[in-house]
């Protein structure tokens, strides 16, 4: 089984990106994860969150710039000594309203939620073609906000007819807050997803970013791809975002991606 784990990312009045973004790995290798990243964060009273150590805000607020990076750098060793994989799906907001100018505050990160969750489903399918058995298994951070519709949208994608890869799903998708180690690394690749279309064009690669580029796929949704998904149903139509560039629809434009080292 492989197991995954998500938290989101936007900037705070929601106007750039939205991202839904972390790392998945086979449950062997989430077993050896836990105890390297405890001992990195042991000296921390709350659960990790990238924005608060690189900002040196909250309970960083007293460290010092050069402690913030080390943990920083210890942190994402972790995750490249454990060789986790990360995935991010990520939504330009204002892109998003210019396409759908009925939307509300979050159907842009929705869209990237039902990206991610059907890109697992992929993986997972892959897994069981492969060995006959196994598949996916899901974890996001609770929100008051954003959990119940992600809910929601995980129930229907598993309920798509003409997908196969919905079968690879478990039966139940899983909500959990920060204390959740690996909920904190997803925290971490989701906000380098976030910062890394963010700046783009305006500042060099970040750090964290290049060393772990060989274990990351970011895939970036614009204009091209949001007026084709407009024009075919929009972004309700899951038999559409699950057939995505099959033979039987026009080719969709596509997408922008960083990945291994791109």
């Amino acid at each position: 089984m492989i197991l995954s784990y998500f938290d989101d990312s936007s900037d705070p009045r929601h106007e750039h990106y939205f991202a839904s973004g972390g790392l998945m790995a086979e449950e062997s290798q989430w077993k050896n994860f836990h105890v390297p990243w405890a001992v990195a964060t042991i000296d921390l009273k709350e659960p990790f969150r990238s924005s608060d150590c690189e900002c040196q805000q909250k309970q960083f607020s007293s460290w010092s710039k050069e402690d913030c990076n080390k943990l920083m750098d210890r942190l994402v060793g972790v995750i490249c000594e454990q060789r986790l994989h990360g995935y991010a799906s990520i939504v330009p907001i204002d892109e998003y309203r210019s396409v759908f100018p009925d939307s509300g505050e979050y159907d842009a990160y929705y869209l990237s939620v039902k990206h991610t969750i059907i890109n697992m489903a992929e993986i997972g399918h892959g897994e069981r073609e492969r060995y006959g058995f196994g598949g996916m298994k899901c974890w996001f951070e609770h929100s008051e906000t954003t959990s119940g519709p992600t809910r929601t949208i995980y129930h229907q994608l598993r309920s798509v007819d003409t997908w196969e890869q919905a079968k690879s799903l478990d039966s139940n998708i899983y909500f959990r807050d920060k204390n959740l180690h690996p909920l904190q690394a997803a925290d971490l690749v989701a906000r380098e997803a976030f910062k890394h279309f963010l700046n783009q064009g305006k500042r060099n690669t970040r750090i964290p970013l290049r060393r772990m580029s060989d274990l990351l796929n970011f895939i970036v949704w614009r204009r091209p791809q949001l007026e084709y998904l407009r024009d075919n149903g929009g972004p309700d139509n899951l038999e559409l975002l699950t057939s995505w560039g099959r033979d039987h629809r026009p080719h969709p434009p596509q997408f922008e991606t960083y990945w291994r080292n791109y």
